[in-house]
């Protein structure tokens, strides 16, 4: 059965978002998706907040999102919730539309959900409102080439203002129509700097002030903090146009046991090197934590044991020869998650206690290289203990935590212990500890960050008293001998 035009949102082509010729988007988004690959995706995605700028801009962010997906997921219906940048209302906006057009096909609506939404308090109907709209269209290239082949609908909502007490209000209204094959996705740019978009907070230092402004708004996102997202918002003035829809997401999942992570960062301004007019893109995965993928790098279990192998082998070449073996790069040019620069730990323990640990919060160098040169810095160069000796090594247990990227988190009291490892920096003062110390020592929050303070050579009260403190969580796939023996 044919459909009326009526019945169908065209695409735009009132700006460059994305190619209007299929072969060219595919293409474009076919490049996207490749270097997005993941080797281990998340079981179960309920949640993504992707950016909606051009694609030449934004769109390797929204693939590292999107690449979390898979048909086999068995998503039915997707939740779109976005904002509107032409018609200025309070509360949310849908439209009868039967289906959604791309240049890659059509995206059938859940005109039945609509209908319903539609007679709900805030929420409206508009068409002229939604077809001039492009912050939801920008997402469903990524959706249909993610999903390909599945049966899905969507229920496209575009947010206009809301007070704060509203926003439990149109969560509440939303949250009966998301099951466990339901994805929400939010549409957001994040901040819009410079004269053009009457935003300067600061004039110096433009990267990096905006990357600190960044990263204070996406913290209480990953920790569906509702309260201090939207007093941050408050605080800063931001310019994050999809404010309103990434609050919604966080009250539809702030009481879910989910897994959240932080897939991409980058700004215009990393691009182009002009910081002057720049737009941040972040995204975000939010899954279910019973079946989410157990660990935030995703390295398999065969990259797990070669890496043990490489560190206990380069000690005993290190004992044998007095240096580190070379080694040849090709070993590990068929597992690229090796090659990667990602900040490594090396712990070693002797029948259970703390032998050695030394590593480095920050890649700068492939994973493969630092467990080498970590695997003889904890053995020879910490200085709480005496260089191992190579008699020693045998009954030596090795573990390897590979690290995340570092998060700047605005309030302590946001740490998750036994999930975040922490990093505390003030003035030159700083000091690091591993996940798993919270769990190993069964201190309390106020325990762990005394004690780092102490390690950082600060007050053990530096936490809560110096006004200079900086705090950076990060997560760690954490693996050992033992493990790889099970």
């Amino acid at each position: 059965m044919l459909m009326a035009a009526d019945d169908i949102r065209p695409y735009l082509n009132t700006g460059p978002w994305y190619p209007s010729d299929p072969v060219q988007l595919n293409q474009m988004l076919d490049g996207f998706f490749r270097a997005a690959a993941q080797p281990q995706k998340p079981a179960a995605v309920r949640g993504i907040i992707a950016p909606h700028a051009g694609f030449q801009y934004s769109g390797r962010c929204a693939a590292r999102a999107y690449g979390s997906l898979s048909p086999a997921q068995g998503i039915r219906r997707v939740i779109l919730l976005g904002s509107s940048h032409r018609s200025g209302f309070y509360g949310a906006c849908l439209a009868d539309y039967k289906s959604y057009a791309t240049p890659l096909g059509l995206v059938a609506v859940d005109t039945e959900i609509c209908r319903v939404l539609a007679a709900k308090k805030f929420f409206n109907k508009n068409r002229d409102t939604m077809r001039l709209e492009h912050s939801l269209e920008n997402q469903l290239p990524f959706l249909q080439k993610a999903l390909e082949g599945s049966d899905y609908r969507i229920v496209p909502i575009i947010f206009g203002a809301l007070k704060k007490k509203d926003f439990a209000v149109m969560a509440a209204a939303i949250a009966p129509f998301i099951d466990a094959k339901t994805l929400v996705i939010a549409s957001s740019d994040l901040t819009h700097y410079g004269e053009n978009f009457s935003y300067t907070p600061f004039r110096s230092d433009l990267a990096e002030n905006l990357t600190r402004l960044d990263q204070g708004f996406i913290e209480p996102i990953l920790r569906l903090d509702f309260d201090r997202y939207f007093d941050y918002h408050e605080k800063t003035g931001i310019t994050v146009c999809g404010f309103v829809p990434i609050g919604v997401l966080i009250r539809l999942f702030e009481k879910k046991n989910f897994r959240s992570s932080l897939a991409d960062y980058y700004k215009s301004g990393d691009l182009n090197g002009d910081y002057s007019s720049s737009v941040s893109y972040a995204s975000l995965v939010f899954s279910t934590a019973d079946n989410a993928a157990p660990d935030p790098i995703g390295l398999k279990r065969t990259e797990q044991k070669l890496l043990l192998e490489l560190a206990r082998s380069t000690l005993q070449s290190y004992f044998k020869n007095i240096q580190v073996p070379p080694q040849k790069e090709n070993q590990f040019s068929t597992l690229p998650n090796l090659s990667k620069n990602l900040g490594v730990f090396v712990t070693l323990r002797k029948k259970g206690a703390l032998r050695g640990c030394i590593g480095s919060i920050i890649g700068r160098e492939p994973l493969y290289r630092g467990v080498e040169a970590n695997a003889v810095h904890a053995a020879i160069d910490d200085p709480r203990f005496p260089p191992l000796k190579e008699k020693e090594l045998a009954s030596v247990e090795i573990e390897l935590s590979v690290m995340t990227p570092l998060l700047l988190v605005q309030d302590y009291r946001s740490i998750r212990l036994g999930t975040d490892g922490v990093v505390i920096r003030d003035g030159r003062a700083q000091a690091v500890f591993l996940p798993q110390v919270a769990k190993e020592t069964g201190w309390t929050l106020e325990q762990f960050l005394a004690n780092l303070c102490l390690k950082a050579g600060l007050d053990r009260d530096a936490y809560r008293r110096s006004p200079t403190m900086q705090f950076h969580v990060f997560q760690a796939q954490v693996f050992s001998e033992r493990d790889s023996q099970k």
